[in-house]
């Protein structure tokens, strides 16, 4: 919104309100598309974003305060955060890496960290624990109470000394699912197919999401025009009206190429009244449109093709 618009908005809420929200402000790192989905669904259908949009960061939300405030108020809050949280350089580090890390740590000082991390971030970790470690962790800190601040600092100090070095490296994210998908695409059909069979019997799950990584939503939308008129067929209007919110603008002028005209006018009448239309039933309706796509294979109606450029 900009410090202009968005003083004028904090300028009709009480000061702890505006406190706490450019406390958050100050705060916010990288916000992921999923992020701002999940928040503004109506929004993010049609926003193309970057992989992370900007953090607005303690400038900013400092400039937001003394413009909703005034500069002597303004200044004296945006102060404060200039002070750094405790715990708070947890939520740089990867939540898998730092709780197998921290897993033997005393539940109560996890529970101290987990009772100063941002919620979202607590979450992730607290998720991340073995389970016998987090059971015992929340029950500490339904317990908590108050807590000395040199007893904050030496449980910090401590606990930071142990898995600094895991924050401070920079992790490279691998997604085996895809990694596998990528080889099992250039492998050959009968080849793959015995893999996912043998993968399947031993890990479902694992087997399910290699599948899905071998064949996107994109890859459907972009399967050659005969394929693609055949699958189309088989998708219920409604469904594929959902399916293609939030797509960039030429991929569903080719996925409705591929319509008759009767087909076409129904999808563009679904896709007027979807504007409310949530993440989860997107999501939702491009995996019903997948697994029937792969279903058509199975049985030998059309064959599925991947970019091999994309794989």
């Amino acid at each position: 919104m900009g410090p202009d618009r968005a003083a004028a908005v904090l300028r009709t809420l009480d000061e702890h309100e505006v406190t706490v929200l450019v406390t958050e402000i100050s705060a916010l790192g990288s916000v992921q598309p999923d992020e701002v989905v999940s928040t503004m669904n109506r929004l993010s259908l049609e926003l193309t974003a970057p992989s992370a949009l900007p953090a607005p960061g303690k400038r900013f939300a400092k400039e937001l305060l003394v413009k909703a405030l005034g500069p002597e108020r303004g200044a004296a809050i945006g102060a404060g955060l200039d002070v750094e949280q405790p715990f708070a350089w947890l939520a740089d580090g990867d939540p898998e890496i730092l709780a197998g890390a921290l897993a033997n740590e005393p539940p109560g000082a996890l529970a101290l960290a987990l009772a100063h991390l941002d919620p979202t971030v607590g979450s992730r970790l607290m998720t991340a624990l073995p389970e016998d470690v987090r059971l015992r962790t929340v029950a500490r800190l339904a317990a908590l109470g108050a807590v000395h601040p040199d007893t904050l600092r030496q449980v910090e100090d401590a606990m930071r000394s142990k898995v600094a070095d895991l924050v401070a490296t920079e992790m490279r994210p691998v997604s085996g699912p895809s990694l596998l998908a990528g080889l099992l695409t250039r492998a050959g059909r009968t080849t793959s197919k015995e893999v996912l069979g043998a993968l399947a019997e031993a890990d479902p799950e694992l087997a399910e999401r290699t599948r899905d990584a071998m064949f996107t939503f994109d890859d459907a939308c972009a399967l050659p025009p005969r394929t693609l008129q055949v699958l189309l067929r088989a998708i219920e209007g409604r469904q594929l009206a959902l399916s293609l919110r939030g797509m960039p603008e030429d991929v569903v002028s080719r996925v409705l190429d591929n319509l008759s005209e009767r087909a076409r006018e129904a999808v563009n009448e679904e896709r007027e009244l979807l504007t409310d239309a949530r993440q989860s039933d997107v999501t939702a309706a491009r995996a019903a449109l997948l697994a029937t796509a792969r279903a058509l294979e199975e049985e030998g109606t059309i064959t599925l093709t991947r970019d091999e450029a994309a794989a």
